[in-house]
């Protein structure tokens, strides 16, 4: 874990010394920063189990609203949930465009191993969204409100993925988990599709049946990433190669993208593959 005692020391630090990448926007936004990195990487890193806690209560808000909506007519909700989603695909493809710049400009500058091992540039934009990336973690816990209001069926890989996720993320962060700057990108990119496709389905319409296949192919696609990254990094660790990731995290990350992996592996046969056979058994 970093120590941020003296940031103005890790700052200053050259890219090896410093495990972060030196790459600066050339513009930023008036609001595309953070004020004190320095307290907050603190706050995180004395604080991040308190994600733990904030799942805890998430889970048995939902279950108590279960158990109250038992015996009431479900809410309908239609403009809220369009309007939910529409703010998060918005969200989510502005953070896709932004967080983009330093991806690709560290992968072709510093290359694949920089971009997996060195984190983003500690004040600078690329940090400020992953900050709000964080943050909006705690936000999306709102999703599972609208199952439950609305009565419909609830899986297990839905609260498990939203309540994982976040405290994966606030111990990313106290750490500064440098294969974090893969992570967010490519959560941004797969809920960019997701919202925006969730969107137009509270919208009233239906989309043909290979989008909804497009969208959870994406998010499998990005479960079994996470698990090759997971492999490369704890590969160049046993290599004595320098990567900003602890083994705690990485033990962490590796466990929650398998199991995404096989819960969304599983919800893709299940939906796309056998209810589909189903049905034609009963239209023979």
């Amino acid at each position: 874990m970093l120590d941020f005692s003296n940031f103005e020391l890790y700052k200053n630090n050259s890219t090896d010394n410093g495990l972060h990448t030196t790459y600066q926007y050339k513009y930023a936004l008036p609001f595309e920063k953070v004020e004190d990195p320095a307290q907050f990487t603190l706050f995180l890193q004395r604080n991040w189990h308190h994600s733990i806690t904030v799942s805890v209560v998430y889970f048995s808000i939902i279950k108590l609203i279960q158990w109250l909506m038992k015996d009431r007519e479900a809410f309908h909700l239609k403009k809220t949930l369009f309007c939910w989603n529409l703010a998060l695909a918005i969200y989510s493809i502005i953070g896709l465009v932004r967080f983009s710049e330093d991806f690709f400009h560290s992968l072709y500058t510093f290359g694949f191993f920089k971009t997996l091992c060195y984190s983003c540039h500690p004040n600078d934009v690329a940090a400020f969204w992953s900050l709000i990336f964080a943050i909006s973690k705690i936000v999306e816990l709102g999703d599972t409100l609208f199952i439950v209001l609305r009565k419909k069926p609830l899986i297990f890989l839905h609260y498990y993925h939203h309540a994982v996720v976040l405290v994966y993320t606030t111990h990313s962060g106290a750490e500064h988990t440098a294969a974090g700057r893969w992570f967010i990108w490519m959560n941004f990119l797969a809920h960019s599709f997701m919202y925006t496709y969730y969107a137009i389905v509270a919208s009233g319409h239906k989309p043909p049946r290979y989008v909804s296949v497009c969208v959870t192919t994406v998010q499998t696609t990005q479960m079994l990433v996470g698990v090759c990254l997971s492999i490369l990094v704890f590969h160049y660790k046993t290599m004595d190669l320098p990567c900003q990731q602890s083994f705690e995290n990485l033990y962490l990350a590796f466990i929650i993208y398998v199991t995404f992996a096989f819960l969304f592996i599983r919800f893709f046969v299940n939906a796309y593959i056998r209810s589909p056979r189903k049905q034609r058994v009963k239209h023979e």
